[in-house]
């Protein structure tokens, strides 16, 4: 493998761990700040609960969806369009002047995070060399936990420096920032995998034993 053969598949899987480890981040914004929001705002433990729920029922709903939206229109295209919805979901977060106001965007928050693994795997098996897809397929789950890890030491400190609205506010312009950076750095990010003008489809001959199992294959699937 060449130099600049490694450096694109480095670059590719740092842009698609960066945007993964932020998603895993914004999973947890919320329930480090539960007593706080209890609080603030007079609610109950099963009323904060309710949050963090919706936006996992949100996004794993969407996940198929959202699956056949990166076949149809691209990965990097879903991959920008989800960051930037979930970043801005979060940083609603922390503008909202009443409770109620969090469950729609913990629902537009979990439909924005629903594209991270379909559009993520796409482009790593589309850009990083089939050398090196086991190590970028392990770095992304890296990222992701790193994210998870970061997200309640950020969010405590930061509204013990200042407030909990500024953590989230914080917390979603930093996720913008990273949708800046996928614009600007990760413009061939294509799941796009070009096709061989050798890549044909030869049928075997009729007879020989893979010829008998296609044929078995085909009838199954017509009956």
């Amino acid at each position: 493998m060449s130099a600049a053969s490694l450096a694109r598949d480095v670059k590719v899987m740092g842009l698609v761990g960066l945007a993964h480890a932020c998603s895993h981040y914004f999973h947890l914004v919320l329930p480090p700040l539960f007593p706080i929001l209890k609080n603030e705002f007079g609610v109950s433990y099963a009323a904060l609960g309710a949050l963090p729920s919706l936006f996992f029922a949100a996004s794993g709903v969407m996940q198929i969806v959202s699956g056949f939206l990166v076949d149809r229109f691209g990965a990097r295209r879903l991959l920008l369009l989800g960051l930037t919805l979930l970043s801005l979901s979060v940083l609603g977060f922390g503008l909202v002047p009443e409770f109620w106001m969090l469950y729609p965007l913990a629902a537009l928050a979990g439909v924005g995070n629903s594209v991270f693994h379909p559009a993520d795997l796409a482009i790593l098996t589309a850009k990083v060399s089939p050398s090196r897809l086991g190590r970028a397929y392990a770095s992304h789950a890296l990222a992701g936990n790193l994210g998870w890890a970061a997200a309640p030491i950020c969010i405590i400190g930061i509204s013990q420096l200042t407030n909990w609205h500024t953590a989230l506010v914080v917390s979603g312009l930093a996720g913008l920032v990273v949708v800046t950076l996928f614009l600007l750095l990760g413009r061939d990010l294509s799941d796009r995998v070009p096709v061989k003008a050798s890549t044909t489809f030869t049928p075997a001959p009729v007879g020989t034993v893979q010829e008998n199992i296609r044929l078995i294959f085909n009838a199954t699937i017509i009956s």
